[in-house]
């Protein structure tokens, strides 16, 4: 029984017709033969063997004097041999060790440094030569001041420093503090001194005051006094440590 003749698919027959135009082309322009003959050569190349290379020498190995072996001096009981670096010298030793005593001693003296805001105390307001003294040793840089006391003088948690540098920041640029608990929060747009721009020279106890006024009409904080309280207290002890001396 005959076999039926293989069809061509669409692809296969596109692909025999370009063949059959290349090889037409290329013995139109007489590169056909030379086409045959690269193949050829091509062919015959892979069938030869490769020839071997000759290995080169092994050069000499030279001698190389061996490093002496480093030793702990420590593991041997043996006292450590200092030698100072080339910038290590008597002055710079002199002024290390001086820099390290005044900054011991500003450390303690920081640290002696105690202030609470007397329990019936609702008014403090500076005199003017008390505000002239702040404002010269805030430097026009009263949050950086700020930070600094609470880095280096009333030492507080990492959290809780963030939390009154963050509240004071929002009354020093007048943005107010809004409290905004889902559960507790204070009613749309009431806010603690929005619009008004707070700094180490105002009379704080007087604000500590306003704020429970706040807190009274619309909400306490159930925050144990991160929102208001904490933050004032110590803005209030930052400016009695400026003012100590």
């Amino acid at each position: 029984m005959a076999h039926p003749q293989h069809q061509l698919s669409p692809y296969e027959q596109a692909r025999l017709d370009k063949i059959r135009r290349n090889e037409e082309r290329l013995k139109s322009l007489g590169l056909l033969d030379a086409k045959k003959r690269v193949r050829a050569a091509a062919r015959k190349s892979k069938k030869a063997p490769s020839t071997p290379t000759k290995r080169r020498a092994v050069r000499k190995a030279r001698a190389v004097t061996p490093s002496p072996k480093r030793t702990s001096r420590r593991l041997k009981r043996q006292p450590i041999q200092y030698q100072p670096l080339m910038d290590d010298d008597e002055d710079i030793r002199l002024a290390r060790k001086k820099f390290k005593d005044v900054k011991k001693k500003t450390r303690k003296a920081n640290l002696s440094f105690k202030c609470e805001v007397p329990a019936n105390l609702t008014s403090a307001a500076l005199t003017a030569k008390q505000r002239k003294v702040i404002e010269k040793k805030m430097e026009e840089d009263f949050l950086g001041k700020f930070e600094d006391y609470l880095t280096e003088v009333d030492e507080i948690s990492d959290q809780n420093r963030r939390n009154v540098l963050r509240q004071i920041t929002k009354l020093a640029s007048g943005e107010g503090i809004r409290y905004e608990s889902k559960a507790y929060g204070w009613p749309e747009g009431c806010y603690f001194l929005r619009g008004t721009e707070v700094g180490p020279t105002d009379d704080i106890p007087k604000l500590m005051e306003l704020g429970q006024d706040c807190e009274d009409e619309w909400g306490k904080d159930h925050g144990n006094g991160w929102l208001l309280s904490h933050p004032l207290k110590k803005l209030y002890q930052f400016q009695q440590y400026h003012l100590q001396d």
